[in-house]
């Protein structure tokens, strides 16, 4: 019976040093969890930062004075008033198939 009762109490201290080094376990892998989620939080405000300071640099590139700027930098100058011709996307009257691939494919179908 002695004996007994000393495996019983050996295997309930064995049951509580389970479940202390379980609870101690759970208990760090809780916290490597938490700064694992505050090191992707600052990665987060990194990049909307990052994302922000970009977006701002987006808008400074192509605002008008610094493409007009770049511009005249490449040598680019302004138009001469006439010089410019504004297209809707149609085909002006009279003008339509006048070329050599329009008169090609006119032929085709025509035989």
């Amino acid at each position: 019976m002695l004996k007994k009762t000393r495996n019983l109490k050996l295997a309930a201290l064995g049951v509580i040093c389970a479940a202390g080094f379980l609870f101690a376990w759970e208990n760090v892998q809780a916290v490597k969890l938490g700064y694992n989620i505050e090191k992707l939080r600052r990665e987060i405000k990194d990049l909307e930062s990052a994302n922000t300071y970009l977006k701002k640099e987006i808008q400074v590139s192509l605002s008008p004075e610094k493409l007009e700027a770049e511009a005249s930098r490449l040598g680019m100058v302004y138009p001469e008033p006439g010089a410019v011709v504004l297209l809707d996307g149609r085909p002006a009257e009279g003008t339509a198939g006048r070329g050599w691939l329009a008169r090609l494919f006119k032929l085709s179908k025509s035989s």
